[in-house]
């Protein structure tokens, strides 16, 4: 299928790229952080429905007209969505490229990157926010940007942040996440270790920026597990940090939401279980990719090994892996867990039992 691109006109020193879905009760937070920046460069928001079926879509196409200046609008369709790219009204400096999506493209994350590549060629920076998340420092940007346009050997610039539980309505203390994260590390392995632990140091994605000219080596890096796990943010960081540095910068610009309704955060099982099993894989794996620490690569595998014993508790009659509220085991995870011998060979155990 030969699709129509959009390529943008006019070069931007940031993209803001945000992926939503089935977030509209907060994506108005997420369009109003990006619109209040304060900067002295341009920069692009774009912002991608996903197909969403809660009515988001309206809530986006409302707050644009609302917004926008509607009169210097351009519309451009294409099989797969139907893309707006408009100025904002009042921010000289914001443009807004809307991205709705007619099908839903979560498992075919290409697909929606093929959007995003001509704006990632035409800017300098990348930013990230999710659609329930959002920006409160209106200098966000312009901080970061100076930072790294100061700092060349700096790759990913991250920021202070808070959390949000919505379902008690509530804000949670980061002092502690903050007061770590600030601390003084000898080496990038012994961040990268920490990153995996996650006890020990944190980046949260709405607070991010990114330079884009690395990004081609980071994908050469982690191409060999493309797809294969469900979130893919904190390999993003180790390769990142294998190519330069990670810099923190203590001010608080950002609002992490944690929702029931998101994919880390489900409160449905089966998503809880492959999201948990695929975090833990994923640290294993980059724990070799990454040659770090055994200590480290020990406690990892004893944290995953725990997590299957959790979902998958042996039945002593046939020790075999009886999963939890599912049929088939398969659906859980993708890579590491069936790379492991002991569980290829109960896997095996398990299936031959079954077709008896």
């Amino acid at each position: 299928m030969n699709i129509k691109y959009p390529f943008p006109r006019e070069e931007y020193k940031v993209l803001v790229r945000c992926f939503t879905y089935n977030q509209s009760k907060y994506i108005e937070d997420a369009l109003n952080g990006f619109a209040m920046q304060q900067t002295t460069f341009p920069f692009v928001c774009l912002v991608m429905d996903d197909a969403s079926t809660d009515g988001e879509q309206q809530v986006i196409k409302a707050w644009m007209e609302r917004e926008c200046d509607m009169n210097k609008a351009e519309t451009v369709d294409s099989p797969t969505s139907v893309i707006t790219i408009v100025p904002h009204k009042t921010n000289i400096s914001c443009t807004f490229a809307y991205y709705f999506l007619n099908q839903n493209l979560y498992r075919e994350e290409e697909k929606k990157m093929k959007h995003v590549y001509p704006w990632q060629e035409r800017c300098q920076y990348e930013a990230l926010c999710e659609g329930d998340d959002y920006w409160i420092d209106p200098l966000k940007l312009q901080k970061q940007v100076d930072f790294m346009d100061a700092n060349p050997k700096c790759v990913l610039c991250h920021t202070g942040f808070k959390i949000f539980e919505d379902s008690k309505n509530e804000f949670i203390d980061c002092s502690e996440i903050i007061r770590r994260n600030t601390k003084l590390y000898d080496n990038n392995k012994q961040i990268m270790g920490d990153i995996l632990d996650e006890t020990r140091y944190r980046v949260q994605t709405v607070t991010t920026l990114i330079r884009l000219s690395i990004y081609p080596k980071v994908r050469d890096i982690l191409c060999p597990y493309e797809g294969k796990f469900l979130m893919g943010d904190t390999q993003m960081w180790l390769a990142l940090l294998s190519l330069g540095d990670i810099c923190f910068m203590p001010e608080i610009t950002s609002v992490y939401r944690v929702n029931i309704g998101s994919a880390c955060n489900s409160s449905l099982m089966k998503y809880r279980v492959r999201f948990d099993l695929s975090c833990a894989e994923m640290r294993v794996c980059m724990a070799d990719l990454f040659d770090l620490d055994e200590k480290l690569k020990k406690r990892l595998q004893n944290q995953y090994q725990k997590k299957l014993n959790l979902y998958f508790p042996y039945e002593p009659n046939y020790k075999v892996f009886i999963p939890i509220k599912f049929n088939n085991v398969l659906e859980l995870t993708r890579y590491h867990f069936l790379r492991l011998p002991v569980v290829r060979s109960v896997l095996r155990d398990y299936y031959i039992r079954k077709s008896m």
